[in-house]
């Protein structure tokens, strides 16, 4: 596999509440990846986002030791989640600087053959081969939920001034739900998981087209799209993972 990550603060903010992870391989292979984009006051947004990475890793990391089912790893998925979920909200109870602190999350355990995901939220995971590009999360956000019920277009939700209103997310409510899914992957397919401060900014065809260009290496595209993202304002934290199956 080849890769590439970057997280960038943007042009605006003064802080990057992003937090993203790429393991090494494990033994048997595994690697998994972690974008989470985080929000709250001073600080708290920060905290939150490495808090869930902190969290799911500790969850996990003996699991991708060992060579468990994917139902096992799933349900281990799942529970690390929720686990961030209890400690991001019990932080956000006990600290009044970090009071209504979340995190948004998308995360992949990426075999050879298949890739196990789990999210919450808006930041996503996309499947892209040389043909086309598959955004396999769905976003948690009220602009996805007026999407999907007819209420607005496609072109209203590229502007809506509520685009950034989650209808869920890591650490605001005690109890969470969390999808996930298993998909099968293969040669030439890519991986993508990102924060909205990229999709915000930068459309899919363009992800399309940087991915497919074989001039780019995993990094390079990483990088370049998030200087796409800045140079189209950079309101916002960009973060990118890219995993080529090579």
């Amino acid at each position: 596999m080849e890769i590439g990550v970057r997280s960038d603060v943007g042009k605006v903010r003064e802080i990057n509440e992003d937090a993203v992870f790429l393991s090494d391989a494990y033994p048997n292979g595994l690697r998994i990846a972690i974008v989470a984009d985080g929000m709250g006051g001073h600080l708290a947004g920060e905290v939150a986002s490495q808090t869930a990475i902190d969290t799911i890793m500790e969850q996990l990391h003996h699991k991708l030791s060992e060579n468990n089912s994917i139902e096992s790893l799933e349900n281990a998925l799942k529970l690390g989640i929720m686990e961030s979920n209890s400690k991001i909200f019990q932080q956000s109870k006990e600290d009044i600087q970090y009071r209504g602190m979340g995190t948004t999350v998308v995360t992949a355990i990426i075999d050879s053959d298949w890739i196990i995901l789990g999210h919450i939220g808006d930041s996503r995971a996309y499947l892209v081969n040389p043909t086309k590009i598959v955004q396999l999360t769905k976003d948690h956000s009220l602009v996805n939920e007026l999407l999907r019920n007819g209420q607005i277009t496609e072109e209203e939700a590229e502007n809506h001034p509520q685009k950034n209103i989650l209808t869920r997310a890591l650490g605001t409510d005690e109890i969470v739900k969390i999808d996930h899914s298993v998909i099968h992957w293969e040669k030439d397919d890519t991986l993508i998981l990102c924060s909205d401060g990229l999709t915000n900014r930068v459309n899919d065809q363009m992800i399309l087209d940087y991915v497919n260009n074989d001039d780019f290496s995993a990094q390079e595209v990483a990088d370049q799209l998030v200087n796409l993202a800045n140079q189209a304002g950079g309101e916002d934290n960009i973060s990118v993972i890219i995993i080529r199956h090579d």
